[in-house]
């Protein structure tokens, strides 16, 4: 079991949960990634809410790519799907985006 830092960002009607992984962050944006699940049980996740939580295994997808406002840069970040969502814990409903970057 891998142990991890998550942010809620979407949460679908089916289910299916978006969110932002800083766990491999360390003081900077590297090691961010973007992450999808399937919660069946446990808590209700809050959209915006930092969590942690372990997961069995995960698969790589496509790498997933924001464009800034302007459309002049591009930003490319690692993307996984979780699979067998255990031990889920609220560690804040409004978290701090530079505390992340720090867990």
């Amino acid at each position: 079991m891998l142990r991890t830092w998550i942010v809620i960002d979407r949460i679908r009607k089916d289910g299916l949960i978006f969110a932002s992984d800083y766990s491999d962050c360390d003081h900077s944006m590297e090691g961010f990634r973007k992450v999808m699940f399937r919660a069946k049980e446990g808590p209700a996740f809050r959209a915006g809410a930092a969590y942690s939580l372990e997961y069995e295994t995960e698969d790589i997808l496509k790498p997933f790519v924001q464009q800034s406002r302007s459309g002049k840069t591009t930003c490319s970040y690692p993307h996984r799907f979780y699979h067998k969502i255990t031990n889920v814990t609220l560690v804040a409903t409004d978290p701090d985006p530079d505390l992340l970057l720090d867990l």
